[in-house]
């Protein structure tokens, strides 16, 4: 007997649902990375992701029914912290990822290298890649950088919204219309820092830090959470001049979620949003070098729809329906980030 026209229609749904999101045993599963969250604060302050967390954005429930395979957790030093006090407030914020992982260790790990991700994937844990954000945190002091390298760290955030003794914020720029770039100690934070093959996040940065750093930096740009100026012009956002040389350079930007740099003070901050800034880099510079970067738990409003890394799969299916080729897909999910790493 031929099934009822409702039921086949409810049996295709079914199917594929299943292959789009890989239900079922045999169905590959959905990878996924996100380039920059701040729940190492949460953390610090003992709430942890497991178990019953709510007041976390990101929670570990959350990015296992998101799919995320490789999350970073940057450590975010407040300015509040100054000298000796902002360097022990990064080692607090990185033992408290670290336990985080030591509680959960069927599920999380850390990852260094191309060697420890590849281990990682073997057996189906989530990796935690950890930045610092805020080159404040080393005082001046250039041989911390092998220190924060040693454990574990692999991304520095050169500034925050303060500038800092290696370079100029963008917020510094926004307030007094004075822009230094980069200072010749920060030259020489960058020249450790290819040597040491950690990479220089320029979010936050100045536009000037940004095209001194890409003067002189051997290693392709990284912008882990930012957004595009031609759509917002926040001025923590990306202008064309700046996107276009990140492709050119093979770099990465993690688009961020922040609403107040998203479309603009008329519309409605929403997924729709998030994907207008995936779709015009697409067609500026190409989709090689978007990647996620959410900025869940450094957001106090998440755009509707977007509110964890559990809707992260919504928007690649935003994106797939705007024309975008499973291969872009992979790529923006994930491919692009293991590429800039030098883990493929």
């Amino acid at each position: 007997m031929k099934p009822r026209p409702f039921l086949k229609a409810l049996m295709i749904l079914i199917v594929s649902a299943n292959i789009l999101w890989g239900a079922g045993e045999n169905m590959p599963k959905k990878t996924i990375c996100d380039l920059h969250c701040d729940t190492a604060i949460n953390l610090a302050d003992g709430r942890g992701i497991g178990g019953a967390a709510k007041k976390s954005q990101v929670t570990l429930e959350k990015l296992k029914s998101g799919g995320i395979d490789l999350q970073v957790f940057a450590c975010w030093v407040s300015p509040k912290y100054r000298h000796r006090k902002a360097w022990e407030r990064s080692r607090q914020l990185i033992s408290a990822v670290k336990k985080e992982m030591s509680d959960h260790p069927d599920e999380m790990m850390l990852v260094r290298d191309r060697k420890s991700w590849q281990e990682c994937r073997g057996t189906g844990k989530i990796g935690i890649l950890l930045a610092v954000e805020g080159g404040h945190v080393l005082d001046g002091d250039i041989s911390l950088l092998d220190s924060l390298y040693e454990q574990g760290v692999r991304i520095l955030t050169l500034t925050w919204n303060n500038s800092n003794r290696f370079a100029c914020s963008a917020y510094s720029v926004h307030k007094t219309g004075i822009d230094k770039g980069l200072t010749p100690l920060g030259r020489k934070l960058i020249a450790r820092a290819d040597r040491l093959g950690m990479h220089i996040d320029l979010s936050h940065s100045s536009e000037k830090t940004f095209w001194d750093v890409l003067e002189i930096s051997r290693r392709p740009p990284l912008l882990s959470h930012s957004c595009v100026n031609f759509l917002n012009g926040h001025f923590r956002n990306a202008s064309d001049k700046q996107i276009k040389a990140m492709a050119d350079k093979k770099g990465l930007m993690g688009i961020n979620f922040c609403p107040a740099f998203l479309g603009d003070k008329y519309k409605p901050k929403s997924a729709e949003s998030v994907a207008d800034q995936f779709e015009y880099i697409k067609e500026l510079a190409g989709t090689n070098i978007l990647a996620i970067g959410s900025d869940f738990d450094g957001i106090r409003e998440t755009p509707e729809g977007l509110d964890g890394p559990d809707k992260l799969p919504h928007l690649v299916q935003m994106l797939r329906s705007r024309g975008f080729s499973q291969k872009e897909l992979d790529d923006i999910s994930l491919n692009n980030a293991l590429r800039y790493f030098g883990w493929q």
